[in-house]
């Protein structure tokens, strides 16, 4: 018999990929927009990527507290002293147990490429931070150094 607690907990990780895919597409689209040749304002859409993505992150703090707080739950119910799959796994049904399993790998594997697909924007970004200080131009400076930063911040936020 399936475990409401868990459907509950199953279906909140199901929220938090939904956000996750979001953030990805968010994540290439800054990478295409960092690879290109900076035209003017390309910074700005930088940006404002990355306010939708810090965004989604507080979205995906929510969730990850509500979830927090079903899974201390459901310790107390299935008397288990760790949310772990292999703990979980005597006391769920087996196709509960396999669509958690499931719904961690597909998390864990975009976070994996959200993580990757940051780790080359923040790269690029400080590439174009060197380059721009090699240049010397004031302003744009001033706007790369605020971009890398903020970026090296959201990955430090990030889950």
């Amino acid at each position: 018999m399936r475990n409401t607690l868990i459907d509950s907990v199953i279906n909140n990780f199901a929220g938090q990929y939904r956000i996750c895919e979001t953030m990805a597409d968010l994540a290439a689209e800054q990478l295409v927009l960092l690879q290109e040749p900076q035209p003017a304002g390309a910074s700005a859409q930088v940006m404002d990527i990355m306010v939708k993505r810090q965004r989604l992150m507080d979205d995906l703090q929510l969730l990850d507290t509500e979830n927090k707080s079903l899974q201390e739950q459901a310790l107390s119910e299935l008397a288990i002293s760790e949310f772990t799959l292999s703990q979980l796994q005597a006391g769920l049904d087996p196709e509960q147990y396999s669509d958690l399993r499931d719904m961690l790998n597909k998390l864990g594997a975009i976070l994996k490429a959200i993580s990757e697909t940051d780790r080359q924007n923040q790269l690029l970004m400080r590439d174009g931070l060197a380059q721009v200080s090699k240049t010397g131009t004031g302003t744009s400076n001033k706007e790369a150094a605020s971009l890398y930063r903020q970026a090296a911040k959201f990955n430090k936020e990030k889950l």
